[in-house]
């Protein structure tokens, strides 16, 4: 009896090795992994012209207004992402749109995502802020733009 067990695991022994080995799975051709890549050019991306917008419907909320950022996309390869971030630090506001980059190529328009900021936060008339555009590329950001930019308030 012991030597059949012995017989017998010996034998699943040679398969598992047979299976994970040059004749097995590891053997076999695989496809290199695709990076994700894009060659992203920055054309044009908002500078002074951004700002709060009161509402006109009775909420009063200040709406971020901004003009679209311009990119030229070529040359991708796997999945890349562009990031469009514009950060106000003093009014904890930050609006980030993100786009796939899959299967595209030629100019795309960056917009910022629509967020708003109740009356009672804005205390100033101009804000501090920073515009920034990103390329995610597998695992890392690369930095394409980031600017100083001035928000301005409109009621």
């Amino acid at each position: 009896m012991v030597g059949r067990v012995a017989v017998g695991f010996s034998l699943l022994v040679v398969v598992a090795a047979v299976a994970v080995g040059p004749l097995g799975v590891d053997g076999l051709q695989r496809a290199p992994d695709v990076a994700d890549n894009a060659a992203v050019t920055v054309e044009s991306a908002p500078s002074e012209t951004v700002t709060l917008e009161r509402g006109r419907f009775g909420s009063g909320r200040y709406h971020l207004d901004a003009p679209p950022a311009v990119v030229t996309v070529a040359d991708v390869r796997g999945s890349p992402r562009l990031r469009y971030t514009i950060d106000v630090p003093r009014l904890w506001l930050t609006a980030t749109s993100r786009y796939e980059l899959a299967g595209r190529s030629g100019t795309q328009r960056l917009v910022a995502s629509p967020t708003t900021v109740s009356p009672d936060r804005i205390e100033q008339r101009r804000y501090d802020a920073i515009l920034s555009i990103w390329v995610r590329e597998g695992d890392r950001d690369r930095d394409l733009l980031q600017r100083q930019i001035t928000v301005v308030v409109r009621s």
